[in-house]
């Protein structure tokens, strides 16, 4: 996956769903990489392939309560 053409979306976790959102992006072949930016604070990066952005945020907001996923962007949160 090339990062210079990848949208980066960041959220904040609960710690202990990092593995299992990891393993629910990566049960869809392409659609992006995980990486833990903070692991104390939980904050994760998910560079999404090119044209997968609604599937990404579609799976995002489906897990939002299960997972504890908050959005935020360079402002500061989003939820």
């Amino acid at each position: 996956m090339d990062a210079d053409r990848c949208r980066i979306v960041q959220v904040w976790i609960h710690p202990r769903s990092i593995h299992l959102l990891t393993s629910i992006i990566e049960a869809y072949e392409g659609l992006g990489v995980v990486s833990t930016d903070d692991p104390h604070l939980a904050q994760v990066r998910i560079a999404v392939a090119p044209g997968c952005e609604a599937d990404l945020m579609d799976i995002l907001r489906g897990e939002q309560h299960r997972l504890g996923i908050r959005f935020f962007q360079e402002n500061g949160p989003l939820q």
